[in-house]
């Protein structure tokens, strides 16, 4: 089975292509957990899949490296646009489904803009509290194709990786707020436009390197609670993702695009070895 490894500042996913309908839903889920297995396998955060599409260039479908599929994926987004871009799947500028609408991306390789189309602002919360395993902590959630909530923290450099994970986790997994699940971003101001973020991820179920939907909540929260301005320049462990903002006030929405580099890593056969 071909295949093709791309990261996005350090997301990094396994691409295959499914446009013959060949794997089943169960079958790719079986089949994200056996390749995400770092040293065991390809690994990965989680697998792209490309599928038909009949209102768009192609259908993108994202499985995280628990099995579960997500509805969208920033950093996945922008990876897989690279990817059909250079197989000739889709022209420089392509419109893609996914679980969370249409999303549109431009590709200047190799840095990829994704058009997250309009975000609803209206059932966000902005200054919330919550109950945590370390205690009550102030947050922000809002939906950008999925769920983030977002957490300010004054020395995210200082804070121990355990800690991160551990507080994640607990966020995470609180069913009383966040019946779905929600990512959680960790972020502090970092200058006049520019924030630090680091992300546990639902799905991944830890942190990783950059996530791109993550980069953009923290940017939309930083702007209404600490007046940045756009462009944010988001710097994530593994890189920088720049997100663009027009906020619509009178709608209680805003139109969001997100810009990043994209690495292709490699491209070969998967082995059904590593599937085992």
């Amino acid at each position: 089975m071909k295949f093709c490894k791309i990261q996005g500042n350090g997301n990094d996913f396994i691409v295959i292509e499914n446009f013959q309908s060949r794997h089943t839903s169960s079958q790719l889920s079986e089949m994200a957990m056996k390749i995400c297995r770092r040293r065991q396998s390809l690994g990965a955060d989680g697998i792209l899949i490309l599928e038909g599409s009949q209102r768009a260039d192609f259908t993108m479908r994202l499985f995280n490296s628990d099995g579960s599929e997500g509805e969208m994926c920033g950093n996945g987004a922008r990876c897989i646009a690279r990817y059909a871009f250079q197989q000739g799947i889709a022209p420089s500028v392509m419109s893609f489904e996914t679980l969370a609408g249409v999303m549109g991306a431009t590709v200047d390789e190799p840095y990829v803009t994704l058009d997250m189309g309009r975000i609803d602002l209206s059932g966000a919360v902005w200054e919330g509290i919550i109950t945590t395993c370390n205690g009550r902590v102030k947050y922000s959630f809002l939906n950008v194709g999925v769920p983030h909530c977002v957490i300010w923290t004054e020395d995210l450099n200082g804070t121990s990786r355990e800690y991160l994970v551990t507080l994640g986790r607990s966020i995470r997994n609180n069913q009383d707020l966040f019946p779905q699940g929600t990512n959680v971003n960790f972020a502090e101001l970092a200058g006049p436009g520019d924030i630090n973020v680091t992300t546990y991820e639902r799905g991944v179920e830890d942190l990783t390197e950059s996530c791109g939907t993550g980069s953009t909540a923290s940017a939309i929260v930083s702007c209404h609670l600490f007046g940045l301005t756009s462009p944010v320049k988001v710097h994530n462990p593994g890189g920088i993702n720049e997100v663009f903002l027009d906020f619509q006030a009178e709608e209680n929405c805003c139109n969001a695009g997100l810009k990043g580099k994209t690495v292709i890593i490699a491209k070969g056969d998967i082995t059904q070895e590593a599937l085992v």
